[in-house]
């Protein structure tokens, strides 16, 4: 994965190109008009303008341009030697990039020899004619078939049928053309094993689709909630998940079923309290032989497996009002290996029952801690003798004690302990903030941490996690506002968290979680819901044969992360509660099974019910309105379905697989009427319109100017009403991958010790 600055720089070169791109898609739906080159009345000028090109404007870019910009020199890898005036596509971007930067006086460089007034207007009027002429050109083509790319193919699928499933997954990638792109219509093929997929596809996607509306829905729905003894009445048993356990302690955490507030009847769904199993775990003793597990904590664990030893203080901590995570380091990244328990403070909720298919939400409650920056062990330390406003405070035998801030700001903490053991760790609290470390071998005192604090007593409590280590005082320092250490310190404040949700499985020796949705930021430190939602079948699933009775198999994990980002230190992000809700309806018929069959004065289960359903959907499937006699293929199919199974939606089902396997569907067409070039209708310039900018189908706008007929007219106000629509996304992504090979990224082999910021972070091992 690139890093934030440079995927930024990409991007920053990509969208200058955005302008002549959208240009080449305008021209291409003007208009037949006849040319400025075929006028017989502008012959007369377009030899004037060719005569000037030659006589004008070619000896002034040889005088002012070549020299940097010539086959010699190519800086910017920019070449001028080689324009003409034909202007063709190739030449348009470069043309208007030199129009501009003449014309406003960038070019050439000050440090160079400059043109005269006269001779920056003759150039700059010469190149807005030809500009002109070459908007005027004759760009009709005769008719074209392109097949969807895969991505296109999904997008479509998802914004018709409003499906949030990817079942394209199984589609072979598209072929790439020798410039690196996949949308080439001479690469793209069709195999009979596509299509195959493509039925499967169709089908299984309306089987997702649609709906018994007479059925009530089942859904799941719990809650963990987090905190320093939460669970009044925690699980006697001592839970074990496998190799490298690393749970939380019961009584750290609580789980509660509850029913969601809904406007439809469904059935709560009530996750198992008592398991069977012939291999299980009691402790750290492994059970063989049947053996009987009581309890939702057998059923729901809160796991932190991951690689241990964070670089610097835990990598989580639970506090009284929730669980404090450290940014989700990627071990291979730090210590130059892979790990295949994962990164880094790695919580998960494990669980062994979760929906098989439908969408999901998950609801994560988080603030960002009011946190300390922790020092590195060689950071000077605070010395009470040589700086008189250092305040010492000794610390009880109880471990609880109290000081008085002097004044508000930045404080150096500073802890002087006795310890026998080096794999301790040191734990503070000032107020109600909690702060740890672990020793640093052999050492007797330690700079602990830079933080904030208000003026006025402060209690505060020290200790070590074993009675090998005691604390026997605590040093404040103040830090200079204009100190080096006081500015790092303000910039670590104005740092945010990231929250990220993952969903996948549990495996013998690590999980397999892919992310849900993008990370969202965590700016307040109140408690805010923070929601992600997915579909389940888009997420890794175990594979179990039924009646398997070992105690760790089939089990399902929902991640819960501070994401990491550069290695920066971050305050810490504070999980108070993570809820799940699957599969997850706002009503009932859920929107797909709505989209498909549509609001109708017809009897339900008519054979005028079933054409309205079929015309409906066939004009948005397509992207035109539907022929009466392809309408009629399409019944004829749907009526020979009803008569064999008496099923109204099956057989809605079987008619509309034929419409989502359609060449009509499948491909992009431009209809051609005769051997002579046509005009692109309204329909067609707004799948060209759209595809290219959306990679997706044309929306509701789009398709109702086209069917007033008003789309031509209105382009230029459509082109920038897609490009300011978060579905241009879609353009910007495939578009800078394919160009800029980013793809081998996956598989480049990076030295960290030369790219220490381009981090590869890795789902399977998450």
């Amino acid at each position: 994965m690139m890093t934030a600055c440079r995927l930024s720089k990409c991007l920053r070169r990509v969208l200058p190109l955005l302008p002549a791109l959208c240009i080449a898609i305008r021209a291409e739906s003007v208009p037949a008009q006849p040319s400025a080159e075929s006028s017989p009345t502008n012959n007369v000028a377009v030899q004037d303008e060719d005569e000037a090109f030659e006589q004008q404007v070619r000896p002034l870019l040889a005088k002012y341009c070549v020299e940097c910009h010539g086959e010699t020199t190519m800086k910017s890898g920019i070449r001028v030697d080689v324009l003409d005036d034909s202007l063709d596509d190739r030449q348009l971007f470069l043309w208007k990039e030199i129009l501009e930067r003449v014309g406003d006086g960038t070019m050439p460089p000050e440090d160079e020899s400059q043109p005269s007034d006269g001779e920056r207007q003759v150039l700059t009027s010469w190149i807005r004619q030809a500009l002109n002429r070459s908007r005027a050109r004759d760009n009709q083509v005769n008719g074209s078939v392109r097949r969807l790319t895969v991505r296109q193919y999904r997008n479509t699928l998802r914004d018709l049928l409003h499906l949030e499933e990817n079942l394209s997954g199984v589609l072979p990638p598209d072929g790439v053309s020798r410039d690196g792109f996949s949308n080439n219509g001479n690469v793209m093929v069709l195999s009979p094993l596509q299509m195959e997929y493509y039925f499967e596809i169709a089908e299984r996607s309306l089987e997702l689709c649609i709906v018994r509306e007479d059925e009530r829905p089942v859904v799941q729905n719990f809650r963990m909630d987090l905190g320093e003894a939460i669970n009044r009445d925690p699980c006697p048993d001592s839970l074990i998940l496998g190799a490298d356990n690393l749970l939380l302690d019961n009584d750290d955490f609580t789980v509660t079923e509850l029913v969601p507030a809904k406007p439809f009847a469904f059935k709560p769904f009530e996750m198992r309290k008592s398991w069977e199993f012939i291999e299980g775990y009691a402790g750290n003793d492994t059970v063989r032989g049947m053996r009987t597990f009581e309890g939702l904590n057998h059923s729901v664990f809160a796991c932190m497996r991951g690689s241990h030893g964070y670089p610097l203080g835990e990598a989580y901590q639970v506090v009284p009002d929730g669980l404090l995570l450290r940014p989700a380091i990627p071990s291979s990244e730090l210590f130059g290996k892979s790990s295949t328990y994962g990164p880094m403070a790695n919580f998960k909720i494990s669980l062994r029952e979760l929906p098989d298919e439908g969408n999901f939400r998950v609801t994560v409650r988080a603030s960002r801690y009011d946190d300390g920056m922790l020092l590195e062990a060689n950071a000077p330390q605070l010395d009470a003798a040589e700086d008189e406003t250092v305040v010492v405070a000794d610390v009880p035998d109880s471990g609880d004690g109290s000081v008085t801030i002097p004044q508000p700001g930045i404080y150096q903490v500073d802890l002087q302990f006795v310890v026998d053991d080096s794999g301790d760790t040191l734990r503070l609290q000032l107020g109600n903030r909690r702060f740890s470390k672990p020793v640093e071998g052999g050492s007797t005192a330690q700079p602990l941490m830079l933080v904030r604090l208000g003026q006025g007593p402060l209690s505060f409590r020290a200790a070590g996690d074993e009675d090998a280590t005691s604390i026997h005082s605590v040093v404040f320092g103040r830090v200079d506002d204009a100190s080096d250490a006081a500015r790092q310190f303000s910039a670590f404040e104005k740092r945010t968290p990231l929250v990220g949700v993952h969903l996948g499985l549990r495996r013998d020796c690590g999980s397999t979680l892919n992310p849900v949705g993008t990370p969202q930021p965590v700016v307040s430190s109140e408690p805010a819901e923070f929601v992600f939602q997915g579909a389940i079948n888009d997420f890794p699933a175990p594979v179990v044969e039924d009646g398997n009775l070992n105690y760790l198999a089939g089990v399902r994990e929902i991640g819960v992360r501070s994401e990491y980002t550069d290695g920066r230190a971050m305050p810490r992000l504070r999980i108070h509660s993570v809820e799940f809700e699957g599969p997850w309806y706002e009503s009932w018929p859920p929107e797909t099974h709505r989209g498909i069959f549509v609001e109708s004065d017809a009897p339900d289960g008519s054979p005028e019910y079933a054409r309205e359903i079929i015309r409906s959907f066939t004009t948005r499937a397509w992207r035109r309105p539907v022929t009466d006699d392809e309408e009629s293929l399409i019944f004829n199919v749907w009526k020979t379905s009803f008569a064999e199974s008496g099923d109204f939606q099956l057989a809605i089902r079987n008619a509309l697989t034929v419409v989502l396997t359609s060449p009509q569907f499948l491909f992009l067409i431009d209809q051609s009427h005769s051997p002579a070039a046509e005009d692109l209708d309204g329909w067609e310039l707004a799948s060209r319109l759209s595809y290219f900018l959306w990679n997706t189908s044309p929306d509701h706008e789009l398709l109702e100017l086209a069917d007033r007929g008003r789309l031509h007219e209105s382009l230029d106000a459509q082109v920038d009403r897609m490009i300011a629509d978060s579905r241009f996304g879609e353009f910007l992504s495939e578009f800078t991958s394919e160009w800029l090979s980013l793809e081998k990224l996956d598989v480049l082999e990076v030295d960290p010790s030369a790219f220490p910021l381009l981090t590869r972070h890795e789902n399977a091992a998450s």
